[in-house]
């Protein structure tokens, strides 16, 4: 009764009263609260999701399926949705690129890759159950196909980095199944190959689709290779004239671990056509500076001050985190910019573009940069 009633509000509506009664004093937020009393898919400020199906995809991954309240704008192939969990009665962010489901954009479905260290994604994968409700953002990112589809895409993910290439994939054979599109899948092993099944079914349906899956180093093409056709492959020029022989003039979607996205990075920039690339990282490259060259970071926030060492190797938050300090941060992936930070002296590389930032007062995101010497930071948030 809840969710049938909450779909039939608009929420431009339910946005209207929302502001009436903010000058009568009512917040926002206590606005939302009273509307999840009748179901928590009708709030409008902060929006939540229903798991409404849940089944497993690898070993280390399950597939969540949501279901959105009316005020979700839907999304585009390839964005990502911002994740809210508390643990522990902790909140915590992070970034899963979704896929729709039955054609329906309130309803979509995320994977996601049980990691060693994550606490976010251990938390989804063993005590996220059917009914229970997760807070969302809308969908945003600018990893998208063009709207105007080219003749030829070429996809190239690692790992759990399929899964916006997945909901590519999916839309192309919907509504533009005459694109040439080829995929370069690297996974440990086919086990570990994320919609592994899915993509066999794909590649078969669907002729002007080449699958070149790559498990531990040895790969098969289209899925129909003989038993003896393997050979160990990376990514590199070989590769890619092999599967995608037009390559150097075909628009290119690459996400995964970072020292696939630094391979990319750096063909494509030899190639001298980086234009043609567009990335995605699940997370950022791991910072390469001197373990042993130990910064001090002063950090200022609301009219505190507090102090941490940062060695060369670390990210600021991690460092922070492991002085005892608690940081404000939201994803740790320099997506929800939380963590954000006005760097008024001293030098700072920020992980995601290699591009070194010296302090006049530049923003900085603690979880995606490393000191290059002391530090006075100011927090943003």
């Amino acid at each position: 009764m809840a969710d049938s009633f909450s779909t039939a509000l608009a929420p431009s509506a339910l946005s209207r009263l929302s502001g009436w009664l903010a000058h009568l004093g009512v917040s926002p937020l206590a606005f939302d609260d009273t509307l999840s009393l009748i179901s928590p898919l009708l709030t409008v400020h902060r929006l939540h999701a229903r798991v409404v199906a849940k089944h497993r995809e690898t070993p280390g991954a399950n597939t969540l399926v949501l279901q959105a309240g009316p005020g979700f704008k839907g999304l585009q192939p390839g964005q990502f949705i911002l994740f809210g969990v508390t643990i522990g009665g902790v909140r915590h962010r992070r970034a899963y690129s979704p896929r729709i489901v039955d054609n329906r954009q309130d309803r979509f479905a995320i994977t996601v890759q049980r990691q060693p260290d994550g606490l976010v994604s251990r938390h989804l994968n063993e005590h996220t159950h059917i009914g229970d409700i997760l807070e969302i953002d809308q969908a945003s990112g600018a990893f998208t196909l063009p709207t105007a589809k080219p003749p030829e895409v070429l996809l190239v993910a690692g790992g759990s980095g399929i899964t916006p290439c997945m909901a590519m994939l999916e839309h192309l054979f919907q509504s533009a199944p005459h694109t040439k599109t080829t995929l370069i899948y690297f996974a440990r092993s086919r086990q570990n190959r994320i919609f592994a099944a899915a993509l066999d079914d794909l590649a078969r349906g669907w002729p002007q689709l080449r699958y070149m899956a790559i498990d531990s180093g040895v790969h098969t093409v289209n899925t129909a290779a003989k038993p003896g056709d393997t050979h160990q492959a990376v990514l590199n020029v070989s590769l890619l004239n092999q599967a995608a022989p037009d390559w150097l003039h075909t628009p290119t979607f690459c996400c995964g671990p970072a020292p696939l996205m630094d391979a990319a990075r750096q063909l494509w920039c030899d190639a001298g056509i980086s234009p043609q690339l567009h990335l995605e990282a699940f997370a950022p490259p791991k910072p390469s500076g001197d373990s042993h060259a130990m910064h001090t970071v002063q950090i200022e926030r609301s009219q505190q001050r507090q102090r941490f060492d940062a060695p060369g190797d670390q990210t600021l938050l991690v460092a922070g985190e492991a002085a005892g300090l608690t940081l404000k941060h939201g994803c740790r992936q320099g997506i929800c910019h939380e963590c954000t930070c006005r760097l008024l002296s001293g030098s700072v590389r920020d992980l995601n573009s290699g591009i070194r930032i010296d302090g006049e007062g530049q923003p900085i995101r603690l979880c995606v940069s490393s000191p290059m010497s002391d530090l006075a930071l100011e927090s943003l948030n």
